[in-house]
């Protein structure tokens, strides 16, 4: 799989909205292979890093003899730590609009 164009923040916004407002992961972005994730915790809306499981990738790559960026994004999860948090999806929007880019 080829890297994805970057997305702007307008097109961030826009797959946002679109979203289904429900409990866990909802959407992930960022870069040409994903790196954030939006999730849904007790009602509120935060962005959380996507991380990998370094045994995880060990066993893919041992299972299938090749690991690539898009195995990596395909396999990681969002991590513990929030970077924006919101108790809605528009308060989210507007978090994520005044930190744009992310790290």
């Amino acid at each position: 799989m080829a890297p994805r164009a970057i997305e702007s923040k307008e097109q961030v916004v826009a797959r946002l909205r679109g979203v289904a407002a429900r409990e866990g992961e909802v959407m992930r972005f960022g870069g040409h292979h994903f790196t954030h994730a939006i999730v849904v915790r007790a009602g509120e809306w935060q962005v959380r890093r996507l991380v990998l499981d370094p045994a995880k990738g060990a066993a893919y790559l041992a299972k299938h003899g090749t690991f690539m960026p898009e195995h990596a994004e395909t396999l990681s999860e969002p991590g513990d730590a929030v970077l924006l948090a919101a108790g809605s999806r528009e308060g989210l929007i507007a978090a994520l609009l005044r930190a744009w880019p992310l790290r």
